[in-house]
């Protein structure tokens, strides 16, 4: 696709600025973003209680777990701009990670669900927690 100075929509026709983007697109993007802070800080929160009180973690593990999962949630925007700007675009990179979003919130809560009366029970719970915790990242 050559670069001209007449801005293009993702089929690339000219784009007319009348009937896109604007308020309309901006609605998926403002929700999606307050959802996902929602979700974010109500995980993160809590998540240093969860690891050392159901999870049976120390202190110091239940902190090094969460260190590396905000750092891997800072670094991941990153990559998902890069996968939006050469790959998919924006739309399909929103709808795609949102998508991987919620799935991994079904997963979180499914994994706090299920009971943990013996150890592989409770080695099923860890594995589908951390799973479902980097999903979300």
């Amino acid at each position: 696709m050559a670069i001209t100075g007449v801005a293009a929509d993702e089929l690339g026709n000219a784009a007319v600025k009348s009937s896109s983007g604007g308020w309309k697109s901006a609605r998926l993007i403002i929700c999606v973003e307050m959802a996902e802070r929602f979700a974010y800080y109500g995980i993160s929160s809590n998540m240093i209680m969860y690891l050392t009180g159901p999870l049976g973690q120390s202190t110091a593990a239940a902190a090094a777990n969460v260190n590396a999962w905000i750092g891997t949630m800072s670094f991941l925007p990153l990559l998902w701009a890069f996968v939006a700007d050469a790959f998919l675009g924006r739309f399909r990179t929103i709808i795609i990670s949102s998508s991987l979003y919620i799935l991994g919130l079904g997963l979180l809560s499914f994994s706090a669900m299920v009971p943990s009366h013996s150890d592989d029970q409770n080695q099923l719970q860890v594995t589908l927690f951390f799973c479902s915790l980097y999903l979300i990242a």
